[in-house]
């Protein structure tokens, strides 16, 4: 759940800045309160360790967080990301847009998206401008509904929109947040920063960080904090070369707390593939741990100390798609 919400993060604000500037390629739950850590850690047994990897793997490479990279106007959920880019891109034409502008604007099945704009400049987008948006049942049309609010400031930003090769810093509140799919509804609230850096081509890199993101979904509360992750992907390789490195923790009710999360192996992975190449350590109560080892694009295997004393105790061998399919 937690990955569908950072790749939608991401693609709305590369959608909407771009569209901003011009550039660019054409059953309800309630949404939780950010939490930080605090919960007591969770002890690593046999029995959870599949499910607490496959929750670290959601975060650290979930479906779409290596394509996210290959077109960032592709919405992973396109109800909020089309509304974005397109309703954002009419308010953006010099002929419509003061220092302050405001429409409400209707999604293309139902619902509207009432937008707010603030702006230094209305021919370019400049450091502090703000895109205030507030979903009300949008429907695109994909099957996706969108509610809740999404403000993004832009907190930094260098280079040329022209040439693309850009520096673009956003911050992201989110507000009662919230993606209803085939009866499913996913919420979040909290501030994540996304840094977008294409200044060094062919190589892209954004990062995402968080103090503290709450999300809920299939009436379960978890948490992400002290969240960083960086992925960088390489064009001038076929398929591209992408890497990512991460650290956070991680607290779910499904594994009986917190875990820490950190990278001893950059993560590597071609195109669209998962990792076939890297580790991510999970440390629990007592010292007890996982090392999620990539063993191929397909196959991972988990090293399990269950009591802390550094040695290995239960090797499990699975594929990512299982492990992802644990975090649901």
């Amino acid at each position: 759940m937690i990955r569908k919400l950072r790749n939608t993060i991401i693609v709305a604000c590369a959608g909407a800045i771009l569209a901003a500037c011009g550039g660019g390629s054409s059953g309800n739950g309630p949404a939780p309160g950010p939490t930080g850590s605090g919960n007591d850690s969770a002890t690593i047994t046999v029995d959870n360790a599949e499910l607490t990897a496959g929750l670290v793997a959601s975060v650290a490479v979930g479906d779409g967080v290596f394509g996210v990279l290959s077109d960032l106007q592709i919405p992973t959920i396109p109800g909020v990301a089309g509304a974005v880019v397109s309703n954002v891109a009419e308010l953006a034409k010099p002929s419509a847009q003061l220092a302050t502008s405001s429409a409400v604007v209707d999604c293309a099945v139902d619902g509207t998206v009432d937008i707010d704009l603030t702006v230094a400049n209305p021919l370019q987008p400049t450091e502090g401008d703000i895109y205030a948006l507030q979903f009300t049942a949008c429907d695109e049309g994909t099957g996706v509904v969108t509610d809740g609010g999404m403000i993004m400031t832009i907190t930094d930003l260098d280079g040329d929109f022209n040439t693309g090769e850009i520096v673009l810093g956003i911050s992201v509140q989110l507000s009662a947040f919230q993606v209803t799919e085939g009866g499913e509804t996913t919420g979040a609230s909290g501030t994540v920063a996304v840094v977008i850096d294409t200044s060094m081509p062919p190589v892209t890199t954004i990062t995402v960080s968080t103090s503290a993101l709450a999300t809920s979904g299939d009436g379960t509360a978890e948490a992400v904090s002290d969240l960083t992750v960086s992925i960088s992907e390489d064009d001038s390789m076929f398929p591209a070369a992408v890497s990512v490195d991460t650290s956070f923790t991680i607290s779910s009710p499904r594994i009986g707390g917190e875990v820490q999360v950190s990278t001893s192996l950059t993560l590597q992975a071609s195109g669209d593939e998962y990792p076939y190449v890297g580790e991510l350590r999970i440390t629990g109560a007592g010292n007890s741990a996982i090392v999620l080892i990539a063993l191929d694009a397909i196959r991972v295997r988990l090293e399990i100390d269950i009591d802390g004393d550094g040695a290995l105790d239960e090797t499990l061998e699975t594929t990512w798609d299982e492990l992802l399919a644990l975090a649901g």
